[in-house]
Formats: C-alpha cells, structure tokens, sequence
C-alpha cells in the first residue's frame, strides 16, 4: 500500500519504474534462439534422413569434390571467430566507457563478418565451377541450404548492426549497451551454430549413418 502513496516527482531518490523494453527484447531475443535453433534441427535431421538413401553422394572423399580440403571453411571460420572476439571486446570496452576501442572493434567486428559473408559466397562460387550446383546432388543441396540460412542470419544481424551503430558512436548509454550485449550474443550463437554446421558438412558418410543410428534413423533402400 505505501507505494500507492509515493510521490516520485517530489521525492529525490525515487524515479520511474525502470523500462521494461530492454527486458521485452531480450525475451524476444532469446524466444528468437529458439526457433532457429529448432528450424535448423528439423533441417539437420532432414539431411541425415536423406543420407541414407543410397544415391547419397559425400562432398568430402574424393579430391575431385569442393570439401575434399576443408581450408576455405577453415579461414570462414576465423573470420567469424574473429568477429565474435571483437564485438566482445566491444561491449567490454563499452561497459568501461572506452568509447574509442569500442568503435574500432565495433567497425573490424563488422567487416570480420562481412569477410565471412564473402568467403561464403566464394565457396558457392567453386562448388557451380565444378559441377555442384543447387541442383546437382542432395549433399550439395544441403550445403546451400545450411549455409544460405547461416548466412541469412548474419547478414540480418548486419544489417541491424548498421542500424545501432549511429547511435552507439556518439556515446554508450546503459540502453545501447544492453542492446549490444544482446547483439553479441546473437553472434557468439551464430558462430556455435557454424561450428555444428562445419563439423556436419565435412563428415564421412561413415558418421552420417552413426548419427542416424543415434537418432533412430535405418538405412532406406532403394526401390
């Protein structure tokens, strides 16, 4: 009952209930995690379905196919990693009020992404150079699709990137900084997605079956 008597404009000490806001997009946020995460899952257990059908065709086990030598994924995969790193030490450095080693790790952190986003693009462009279109086999087909909706994901993360930096340069109020540890953690999921998303692209038809067995899946013959 006392708080129906307070009166936070004549009283010093007492200001406004804190904005819900930040608590709404976290939710939100978080909420979001959850259906990539199940989407991509559904995806997954699709490929591992498809798998064992016997036209099934691997792209890593001969030196004619794109993942025989996984190094383009590899260097994707440090510029993501490197990304990640650096959009912390942004919120690091935000927390402190270094506002100077926040944008440059802000503005390296985006370009970081976009390298991968790059290298990304690269790839498809050796996977239609030799023969493995979207269309070609069902493990290329896969590759896209993964991949594409990886680099969906990112590229809106970009996107809404550009949007907050604006209003990051010139300072780093409490509200921004929440907002961009929510922006990094987005990050630091989509770099664990990749990581699970690398290891599946460049597994042996052998661990595609174990995998399968885990999950219950029997090898399908043909007709």
């Amino acid at each position: 009952m006392s708080t129906l008597t307070q009166k936070p404009w004549l009283t010093p000490g007492l200001g406004p209930e804190p904005n819900r806001q930040g608590k709404s997009l976290r939710t939100g946020v978080y909420f979001m995690f959850g259906v990539i995460s199940s989407m991509f899952l559904l995806f997954i257990l699709a490929m591992l379905i498809r798998s064992q059908l016997g036209d099934w065709q691997p792209l890593t086990e001969d030196p004619w196919q794109p993942l025989f030598d996984p190094t383009p994924l590899w260097r994707n995969t440090g510029y993501l990693l490197l990304s990640s790193i650096l959009l912390h030490t942004a919120l690091v450095s935000g927390r402190a009020q270094a506002l100077i080693l926040m944008r440059g790790t802000l503005v390296l952190s985006a370009l970081a992404a976009l390298a991968f986003l790059f290298g990304q693009w690269q790839l498809w462009l050796v996977f239609e150079s030799r023969g493995f279109g979207v269309n070609s086999t069902p493990a290329a087909s896969f590759f896209y699709l993964l991949t594409g909706l990886h680099g969906a994901h990112l590229a809106v993360g970009v996107a809404v990137w550009g949007r907050a930096l604006p209003k990051l340069w010139p300072d780093a109020n409490a509200d921004w900084i929440a907002r961009l540890s929510l922006l990094a953690q987005y990050w630091h999921y989509l770099f664990a997605l990749w990581l699970l998303l690398f290891a599946l692209l460049t597994s042996s038809p052998a661990t595609y079956q174990a995998l399968a067995a885990l999950c219950g899946i029997q090898p399908i013959e043909g007709p």
